[in-house]
């Protein structure tokens, strides 16, 4: 290491010591408390966003969505590393170089199993967002936070979008890592291009579960090609409407979580269609990132059909699947009505099967002893 970047890794150590002085007892992750808070549902464990921690994928499954809490309006103390480092490297190469050289320094690769407890249980799986992590390391201590793949990815994006750069969560087999946009970087074995993105080749890999790992290089087992990229923008998630089966005297109560990467949301729009006519729009009020808006009440036998839109104020758009549905169903909690057409075709063959076997079995067999 040269003087001079000796130097400039002790003012990185200052600076952040100084970061987590200052944050250590105000830092707000997770939904907005520290320590984070998580909920016991169904046999896994969600956080106070609604995401799964231990389990990927989904709507309210972690992958990419965990990465949006620690981004845009709740940034923390991630985000705020990478405005240290691109404030300090103006050399787009250089940061992105530093950056995974900090956190390969920082991080150490460890089983969820083997350090991950909730309620005196170990996680078999289990996901940190990126302000979870950089709370668990110090640096004036010494403190290494452990962490698997995907709390690394998580960690990595948004101390790289806070220094400026794009991002995109890999999801590959039995892997998660990041993309980081830099076609300049001379070193890379792949620059990979997204099929969304429409910009060709220049996506570089980021894999910091090792601490030699170099910028750039993408694993053997991933250069075909084979993964999904989830680029970090606009997310829109738990998109979803009470009563699950509305009746006639009940308006329909449709939210949406969005959450921008580095812009602020501008507008969220619910658009229903009732009975298959033009659609109507409403502006969605939000609640920190919950948006909501009510479908008014509709008459039993109405069929109702929605979507929700969302933009941001750098351009980015998102559009919900559609939702069906048609008020004054048969409400049977937990029963729908289809359930029960089928459990009664089942219920009668079975019971013509048993009636025909008592006709043919109606005489005990004889049994006889050689």
């Amino acid at each position: 290491m040269s003087a001079l970047s000796g130097r400039k890794f002790l003012a990185v150590l200052v600076f952040l010591s100084l970061v987590f002085f200052l944050l250590e007892v105000s830092g707000l992750p997770s939904g907005g408390s520290h320590p984070p808070t998580f909920t016991f549902e169904n046999g896994d464990w969600y956080d106070s966003w609604g995401f799964n921690r231990n389990y990927y994928y989904g709507n309210d499954g972690y992958l990419p969505n965990i990465a949006y809490e620690t981004l845009g309006a709740n940034r923390e103390l991630a985000y705020s590393l990478g405005e240290w480092f691109r404030a300090d490297y103006p050399r787009r190469v250089q940061r992105a170089e530093a950056i995974l050289s900090y956190v390969q320094r920082w991080t150490e690769y460890g089983y969820d199993a083997d350090n991950v407890v909730m309620n005196g249980i170990p996680q078999e799986e289990w996901a940190w967002n990126a302000d979870e992590m950089a709370h668990m390391f110090n640096a004036t201590k010494s403190t290494i936070a452990v962490g698997d793949c995907e709390d690394m990815a998580f960690l990595c994006a948004t101390i790289y979008i806070g220094a400026g750069f794009d991002a995109s969560i890999v999801d590959a087999p039995e892997h998660v890592a990041l993309l980081i946009w830099l076609p300049e970087y001379p070193n890379a074995n792949y620059y990979w291009s997204l099929s969304d993105d429409g910009r060709g080749a220049g996506w570089i890999w980021v894999e910091a579960t090792g601490e030699q790992n170099p910028l750039g290089w993408t694993p053997p087992d991933f250069n075909g090609g084979y993964w999904t990229a989830y680029p970090l923008a606009l997310m829109m998630s738990n998109v979803d409407y009470t009563p699950r089966n509305p009746q006639g005297e009940d308006n329909i109560v449709v939210t949406a979580s969005v959450m921008s990467a580095r812009a602020s949301v501008t507008e969220v729009s619910l658009h229903y269609s009732i009975q298959g006519e033009a659609y109507q729009i409403l502006a969605m009020t939000p609640e920190d990132s919950v948006y909501e808006a009510s479908i008014s009440k509709q008459p039993e036998g109405t069929t109702v059909e929605f979507y929700v839109t969302a933009t941001d104020s750098d351009g980015n758009m998102k559009e919900s699947d559609n939702f069906f549905l048609t008020v004054g169903e048969l409400e049977i909690p937990g029963f729908p009505f289809e359930s029960i057409i089928i459990g009664l075709v089942l219920g009668i063959a079975l019971l013509a099967f048993l009636m025909k076997r008592k006709h043919t079995l109606s005489t005990p067999p004889i049994f006889t002893c050689a």
